[in-house]
This record gives structure tokens, sequence and C-alpha cells, in this order.
């Protein structure tokens, strides 16, 4: 009765707040007009928004006052909300903007009117909201039409379809990437655990060494980018290299934790995208770790059956892998394609259901190893993560959610002990 009263709870809440999103984006709208001494810089792209946002908060906190988009709140009625957070002594607000089909950027990015526009990149992700990725480019550049007079353009020089965007505006272009033609540009990355990425960073004349606390080379993007959007509003680069050192991985993306064992599970169940997943496959592999598990719901946004998903996945994975676990629909045919890829039978294990996968995972990891807990959000597979600490009530294999397992009220975590987060994952 519990579960039904709660559920009809969100029902009801979800109504209320659908109703009243014309007038929320109306409010935010006025109340963006009104902070005219706030600098509001908008952040989108297919990947790495939140990473990139959490990043320019850490820098620009140096300066002053700064908000930033509360979690990854980014679309719907959440996106005003955050505008209506901002007070009039934030020097800086950072804005996050995710799109999923047509039409959904011109509003959001209207109200907003960014002082900075930051576009990241353009990847195969949203494939069932978008015709193909000319039309999602096109969505995301109307970012761009929605800049303050004399605003700044923060591009993605690495990205063809970005890059492409300056031409057609009128604005400031800033460009960043990893080559030395753009106004900010990052080289020599190198992220193989236990060390975190590290890289090299440009800016005019002047280099900086960084050190950071981020897992993969992905992250160079983010970085390169928060980097070009800062030192163009005047932060110092060995400044915003130092304040970048102290930024930590957002939850459950390449967020990593220590299990009471010793062994390191590396969550990244929160995008279970191809892109992010053949980015996080680049680092398991090149991890100095005694054993390389990968623990794995599902991929999205492939444009394929979840069959043709595994027998991508097999592939990858061959020849290197120690310990692969496959979780969910189809899990026996993901098994049989990876044996047929060259892994050893006792190296692939497949279970229908993330309880049992739980047990199986509590028994195997053991100090020195080092586990990636792949998946997508609705698969809710940071579960397999909490019962390495204790137990979980909930172990529904079909939930309608789509937040994270942390923030559940049904989750009905129990600690084994006494029970320390360890997870670097936290907020700027």
């Amino acid at each position: 009765m519990k579960r039904f009263e709660l559920w009809m709870r969100q029902v009801l809440v979800g109504r209320v707040l659908r109703s009243c999103v014309p007038l929320v984006f109306a409010l935010a709208w006025l109340w963006r007009r009104l902070l005219w001494r706030t600098t509001f810089i908008a952040v989108t792209g297919s990947l790495g928004k939140t990473t990139t946002t959490r990043l320019l908060a850490g820098i620009l906190s140096t300066r002053g006052r700064t908000f930033h988009t509360v979690g990854n709140q980014n679309g719907g009625v959440l996106m005003p909300l955050n505008i209506l957070r901002v007070r009039p002594w934030h020097r800086y607000a950072v804005i996050e903007l995710g799109i999923d089909r047509p039409g959904a950027m011109l509003h959001p990015a209207m109200t907003v009117r960014p002082d900075v526009a930051v576009i990241l990149d353009v990847a195969e992700v949203h494939t069932t909201g978008f015709e193909d990725l000319e039309q999602y480019t096109a969505e995301k550049a109307k970012l761009l039409d929605a800049l303050a007079p004399g605003g700044l353009a923060v591009l993605n020089g690495d990205d063809p379809r970005v890059a492409g965007m300056a031409g057609r505006r009128h604005h400031r272009i800033c460009l960043f990437g990893r080559s030395p033609e753009f106004d900010v540009w990052v080289e020599q990355g190198c992220s193989r655990w236990p060390e975190r990425l590290r890289l090299l960073a440009h800016a005019g004349s002047r280099s900086f060494p960084i050190q950071t606390r981020l897992l993969g080379e992905h992250w160079m993007g983010p970085i390169s980018a928060a980097l070009a959007v800062t030192t163009r509003l005047g932060v110092d680069l060995q400044e915003a290299a130092r304040a970048i050192e102290r930024v930590q991985p957002y939850t459950a993306r390449m967020d990593p934790i220590e299990l009471p064992n010793g062994a390191v599970i590396v969550r990244d169940d929160y995008n279970g995208t191809v892109a992010t997943s053949e980015a996080s496959l680049k680092f398991l592999r090149e991890v100095r770790a005694g054993r390389r598990l990968l623990i794995v719901t599902d991929i999205s946004d492939s444009g394929t059956n979840r069959n043709s998903r595994l027998r991508w996945l097999a592939q990858a994975v061959s020849g290197w892998l120690d310990l692969l676990v496959i979780v969910g629909k189809s899990q026996a045919y993901g098994v049989r394609k990876a044996i047929e890829q060259g892994m050893r039978p006792d190296h692939v294990q497949g279970f229908d259901d993330l309880c049992a996968a739980a047990e199986f995972i509590a028994g195997q990891l053991r100090s020195g190893d080092l586990a990636l807990l792949k998946g997508r959000t609705t698969d809710h597979a940071a579960r397999l993560l909490f019962a390495q600490f204790g137990t979980v009530k909930c172990w529904d294999q079909h939930c309608g959610k789509t937040m994270l397992c942390d923030n559940c009220w049904e989750l009905g975590f129990q600690p084994a002990g006494e029970y320390v987060p360890l997870s670097l994952g936290a907020d700027v």
C-alpha cells in the first residue's frame, strides 16, 4: 500500500509540474532579464555536459559566487527551475541544456539567453528522437541564435559539425580541442589507472600541466572547453588549472569506488551510449590492475537491436578482458558470442537478473581488481554496487524511473556495518 501511495504521489506531482511548465518558463524568462549583472554560461552537447558544467563552476567559483545546474536537471521544467534558483549575488551561472527531439532547444535557449554558449560535440545519441546527425546538429546550433548581444560562442574545433557552426554566426568565436590551431588546446593526455588523467593545456602563449582527478582521456574535451570559457572571462590559465585539479568525478560518470575488500568498481552506469562505452572500454583496457572486469547491462543509442549490441561488445573485449559479466535480456546469447570471439568459458558469465549477478560479483572481486560497471540509467545497475556494501531491498527488473538508484526512496539499502561513502563523485 505504501508503495502505491508513493507512486500516486509521484504521478500527481508530475502532472502538476507539467501543467505549470508554461508559467515556470515565463517566470524564468523574466527573472533571467532581471539578473543583468550575472554572466550566464549555457552548456550543451551530446556527451560531457554535466562534467563540463562542474569544471566551469569549479573554476569560476574562485572568482565569485557561482551557481550551476543542480544534478543534471537539463531539460523539461527542471531547466527553468534552475534559472529561478540563481540569485542577484551570483556573479556566474552555469546552465546545462539537453535536448532529445527537434524543436527542443530554441525555447530553453531563449529563456537562458546566455552570454557564453558552449557546444561540446554532436554524437550518436537520442537516435529515436532525430532522423540523422544533420538534424541533431541543426537543433544544437540554435543555442547560438539565443546568445546575448556581444556573446561568445565556444565551439569544439575537433568536431567538424560543431566547428562548422562558426561560419554561420556573427558572434565572437573561441575554438577548443587538441590542435595548436585552436584558441585553447590540450595535448599529452594520459589516464592509466591507478593514475588519474593528466595533460598539458595551452591558451595563447601560455602553457600549464594539469593533474586531474578524472578517469579517461575522453575528458580532455570538457577540460579544454572549460579552459576556453574561463580564460576568455579573465581567469589566468594557471589559476584555472589549479581549480580543475580539485574537481571530483561526478556520480556514475567514470566514478571510482573502493570496496571494503580492496577491489575498485568504476561506475559508468548513467550513460550507456556507444560513444561512452568506447571511451570507458579504452580506459579499462589500459588500466594496471590485478584483473580487469566488465559488468554490463546494455548499450543505448546504437541504432541496432540487443543481439547486435552484444556482438559488438564481444568483439570489443575479446583478447584482453579477464572477466565479462552480462546481465539482463539475451545474456545467454552474449555469453555465447563472447566465447566465439575467443574468451574462455569460465571468463564469461551471464545472469537474467541483477540480484543473482550481485551475489556472483561479491564472490569474485578481490583486492587489486578493477571492474567497470556499465549500463543505461533505466537498467539501474547501481544496485550491483550497493549490494557490495550491504543489502538492497529493491530488485525490480522493470522500473520506469529515469533517476539513479542513489536518489530513489525505494532502494532500501541497509549497510553492513559502518557505511562510509567512498565515491569520489560529489558536486563541486
